[in-house]
């Protein structure tokens, strides 16, 4: 089994410009997920990608062409259901 890379909330701050305050407040209020040694706190490899994760924005311009491309694809299905009957 190997260990997981810990990366210290203050070298996630200063990486991704997110105030160190900031950050450790929410890591308090377990808003989350997080490993605590001590005082100290951590982010797994699979913790820093979920964190972002839910942090990762989506432009109305990229919803917008997932949903036209959702109803197209709909519409393909029902069009050859309608000439294989």
């Amino acid at each position: 089994m190997t260990l997981p890379r810990l990366h210290p909330l203050s070298e996630v701050a200063s990486t991704y410009s997110i105030p160190l305050r900031s950050l450790m407040e929410r890591a308090c209020r377990r808003e989350f997920d997080h490993i605590r040694i001590g005082k100290r706190r951590y982010l797994t490899d699979d913790q820093l990608t979920a964190f972002l994760a839910a942090h990762t924005v989506e432009s109305r311009r990229a919803r917008d062409l997932a949903e036209a491309k959702a109803r197209l694809a709909r519409r393909r299905r029902r069009g050859a259901a309608a000439r294989a009957a």
